[in-house]
């Protein structure tokens, strides 16, 4: 998996591939996304919108993936600070 160097404060090595996708989609740049799609297929990104990780989207993160992938994601995606 390529990582970018904007993202690297948040995402290594050994960052997992739908941690390291969520990351993209809720903080990274246009550059960022665009090494995204470049080192992991649209499948997996997709599998990653599909089945989010509980709690860790923002709201625009997840606003930008629903636009983007034409798919809902449930309200448990989101970052809650209570």
């Amino acid at each position: 998996m390529e990582s970018p160097e904007g993202l690297t404060w948040v995402a290594g090595d050994d960052t997992p591939e739908k941690t390291y996708v969520t990351r993209v989609l809720n903080l990274g740049t246009w550059e960022e996304w665009q090494a995204l799609k470049r080192s992991v297929p649209r499948e997996r990104i997709i599998d990653a919108v599909e089945h989010p990780l509980k709690g860790q989207w923002t709201k625009r993160g997840k606003a930008f993936a629903e636009c983007l992938f034409d798919r809902r994601l449930p309200g448990d995606a989101l970052i809650s600070y209570a």
